[in-house]
Parts: C-alpha cells; structure tokens; sequence
C-alpha cells in the first residue's frame, strides 16, 4: 500500500485536517568545522494569526540517547538555531534533531515549514523538512517504502548517502535493500544491508562507498539508488544527498517514494475541447550566473507525458516554443531523461496536455554556478504543478546573504485555466536577523521575474 493518497484527495483533506502538533526529523554533523542550522519563520502568526505556538528540540545521539532538550516560545517572526551551540560542549557529534511545534490552535499540517542549513567552513546546502514522527492521531500501521529519486556523486572524493532514524517504538533488527540503476534503468546491484536501529530515536548516516565497492561497478553520471526501508511509527522520507569527503560537507537534498505502486493520473486535454486548459506545468527559471539541468528520474507509475515548452525574457508574456517534449516516465521501457536549460535571463514552462499523465512527476533541479570548476550544486527536488493545487497566494524561503554569496528569487504566475490566469501584485518581506527589508512587485499573468535579495539591503 502506498504511503501517499491520491493528489486529489490529499489536497480536499486538507479542509478537514486538524492538529496541535507538527514536527521534523534532521540527521546532524557536528564537528570542529561543521554545523547544523535550524531555520524557520513564524509564518503561523504571520499567515494564519496563530498567536501562541512552543518549539521543542530534543537532540539524540546515534543510540537514540537523548542529549540535551531546550524549548521556547516562538516570538520572533525569523528563527535560526545553531545546533552546535546547543550541544556546546560535544564538537564530535553525530545524531538527530527532532523539533516539533506546539499550539492550542489548528496547525492543519503536521509538516512544519522548516529549513536545516549544513555547513562546513563557508560551505552552505539547505534542505525543507522531510521525515517525522507521526502524531497521536495519525494511523501507524508498519510497512516498507522504497526512497528514490536523487542526484548521486561518483567522483574521487565524493559518496552519495542516506540517513535513516528509527520513531519512538523499540523495533527489531532489520534490513533495508538498495539498488544502484544506471540511466537506462538497468539495475547494477542489489544488496541488503543490515539495519540495527532496535533503540527509540536511533539513528544512522549511510555512506555508500563503506557499503559497497564503487570498483567493481560501471558507475557512470545520472546512476541512481533507491533504497527500501521499513517504518512504523514514523514517516521515513530520507535527508540524503553526496558527501565532500575531504572537506567534511554533506551536499543535502530529500528523497521521494517511488511511485511504481501507486497508479495516480490526469485526464489529458481533450482534441475537441476549445477551453485553455493545462493539467500539469513545470516552473522553471535561470539566469546568466547559473548552469541549470533537470532531471527526471523513471520511477512514477507507469505513463507517458507528451507536452510542449513555452518561454520568455523575465517580465515577458510566455511565448510558445517549438520545442516538444515526450518521455514515457514509468513502467518497462522508462530510462532517466537529462534536459540542460539553455543558459540566460529566462523562465520556462514545461506544460504537459497529452498521455497517459501520472500526478506526480518529480524532477531534480540541478543549479551550478557559472565558469567555475566546482564541483559542488544545489540540488531541488520538485517537479510538475497539477491542476489539483490551490492557488499559492503567500510564500516563504530561506537563503544566505553575505560571505561572497548571493540569494536569486525567481517567482512565476502561471495558470492551469483560462479562469485563473491573473497578473498578480506582491510584497515581499526579506528578514534578516530581526532587521526587515521589504520591497513590492508585480508579476504579468503567464510570466515571471528574478529578485536579487542582495540589491534590497
């Protein structure tokens, strides 16, 4: 059984979702150069006037061990937590941070909106909330999921890896399957590897180069993993990512279930129907500074996509391309599909009409800085925006200024139907610390515009 329900479904629930608590689990490296920082804001009071909400942090070592536990009141509207200062003393430390939000009021999710930036140095990746512990309310019937889904690292240097936790129920000794596939989807190795997290809140990072001899593999760019682990009371969604051995930096993204098993799909546009109508789109947006690459990896239900790209400068109407696009994205014959962005000042939408159309199609964004050699990228999964997403009508992120680095937003207006296409008029509040900066914007219907953050200040 599918750990996900229908996209439909998922989003008519959320009218009837109630709940006090949400929280996250993130994997944390700590050590003389390498630091975990916990950053949210409080967009409960700011969206939805929550007035009183407390933040709970409890730090456990890989044994499941509870290390220290510190808990506030959320008063300011930018938070950032430093986990190595909460520790103080342990500069050698590795484990998890479990933080939850408590309130009186409704929190109708129990995903938290929280961001764990990963340093090491002057090295930064981010990563939003993936895996939890589920609430009181929440069914807990155990099950294995297969994780999938990102961008794997083979060169000298460098592993790919994964961190599992295990919930708050004492389990059993175990095992978790992984597979390596290469872009044709052909499967390279598959090997069990033992899983001995038997304590509460116990916990692992999974380095794949001390779990498997990368030698004796033909292991070329674009081969992926997928790894099957068990859970029970705990949603298992994995920080994972590659890992810069020598300079002690863990490159984060999330994984995503592979959805073989979970038949979810679209009514594609009908021939006869003169009405615009767009069931799936992909945002996508670069500039002149950035090398941009998208992935999409074969492990949706099985389907096809066919559509066509529509683009234009920043602040122009979208105009369409004559570009097409055709990718059978689940099932037998599905490989991984590699599209480089063409380099510029541009948005582009990705609009998918025609096929057998999964919902979910996930795609890995891959952005490289221009005319350098690093080897370093900010990996983004995402993918296709369906027609069952209500509107977005308020957003929130987080990114680094200063230190030589520089925060790009780029914000789209795309509509699915005739009925919702809108120019769209914006404020935009950057907070830094507790200073606030703000700056208002407009964004023509059917286009979008960059922002450089480091020009507002």
């Amino acid at each position: 059984e599918s750990i996900h329900p229908k996209m439909r479904d998922g989003y008519l629930d959320k009218n009837y979702n109630y709940t006090n608590r949400s929280s996250c689990i993130f994997p944390v490296l700590i050590s003389e150069v390498n630091d975990v920082n916990i950053v949210f804001l409080n967009y409960w009071k700011i969206k939805n006037n929550l007035q009183s909400i407390l933040c709970n942090i409890r730090i456990y070592d890989q044994n499941g061990l509870e290390k220290c536990l510190i808990s506030k009141k959320i008063t300011q509207n930018h938070n950032n937590i430093s986990i190595k200062s909460i520790l103080k003393d342990d500069t050698n430390f590795k484990g998890i941070a479990n933080i939850e939000f408590i309130s009186q009021e409704n929190f109708g999710f129990t995903f938290p909106a929280v961001t764990a930036f990963y340093s090491s140095n002057s090295n930064y990746s981010g990563v939003h909330t993936a895996g939890r512990i589920k609430n009181t309310e929440e069914s807990k019937i155990p099950g294995r999921i297969k994780e999938t889904n990102w961008r794997c690292k083979w060169g000298d240097g460098i592993t790919p890896f994964f961190t599992l936790f295990n919930g708050s129920l004492r389990g059993k000794e175990t095992y978790a399957n992984l597979k390596i596939f290469n872009p044709n989807n052909d499967l390279l190795i598959s090997k069990n590897i033992l899983i001995n997290l038997t304590q509460p809140f116990s916990n692992r990072f999974y380095f794949l180069d001390e779990l498997i001899d990368f030698n004796k593999l033909e292991l070329k760019e674009n081969c992926y993993i997928q790894v099957e682990v068990p859970y029970t009371d705990f949603f298992p969604r994995m920080i994972c990512g590659n890992f810069f051995k020598k300079e002690n930096f863990l490159e984060v993204t999330h994984s995503f279930e592979n959805q073989k098993d979970n038949p979810d799909y679209l009514i594609e546009v009908n021939d006869e129907d003169t009405l615009y109508r767009v069931p799936s789109i992909n945002p996508i947006a670069t500039e002149n500074e950035l090398n941009l690459k998208l992935l999409f990896f074969p492990t949706n239900c099985e389907g096809n996509a066919i559509g066509s790209w529509r683009k234009a400068n920043f602040g122009e109407p979208l105009r369409n391309s004559n570009k097409s696009f055709e990718w059978v994205c689940g099932g037998k014959n599905s490989k991984l599909k590699e599209i480089i962005i063409d380099k510029g000042n541009e948005i582009n939408a990705l609009d998918i009409t025609k096929g057998k159309i999964p919902t979910r199609i996930n795609t890995n964004y891959i952005y490289t800085v221009d005319n350098t050699n690093s080897r370093y990228s900010t990996d983004i999964a995402a993918g296709q925006i369906t027609e069952h997403f209500p509107p977005k009508r308020f957003t929130w992120g987080h990114g680094i200024i200063g230190k030589d680095y520089k925060t790009i937003i780029f914000l789209t207006s795309f509509s699915h139907d005739e009925k919702t296409k809108t120019d769209s008029r914006g404020k935009l509040t950057l907070l830094i610390g507790q200073k606030e900066f703000v700056s208002n914007h407009n964004i023509p219907a059917e286009s979008g515009i960059k922002i450089n953050l480091n020009n507002m200040i």
